[in-house]
């Protein structure tokens, strides 16, 4: 049987739906709504959270909180939690 890792190969949470996913049908609404961010960052780090939260990893979650906190308020997150993210799931 072959292993598929999961993670490897995708490019980032959330990439699809920001390059026009819904947007045939009309029913997915205007960007002008939407607030202009990256939301690559902040998709990763609630499935993140989801996860640490299920596994009771308590130091994962709250790197999660840091990065979710960050992102609403406008700052850059730390390089370092943003690793910790993104290297979750490998």
């Amino acid at each position: 049987m072959n292993a598929i890792p999961f993670g490897k190969g995708v490019p980032a949470f959330g990439k699809a739906a920001g390059q026009g996913f819904g947007r045939k049908g009309g029913g997915a609404g205007s960007d002008a709504e939407a607030p202009k961010q990256d939301g690559g960052a902040l998709d990763t780090a609630r499935t993140v959270l989801e996860a640490a939260n299920d596994f009771r990893d308590e130091a994962t979650a709250a790197v999660c909180r840091r990065v979710i906190e960050a992102s609403m308020n406008g700052a850059q997150p730390s390089l370092s939690d943003l690793r910790i993210i993104n290297n979750y799931f490998q």
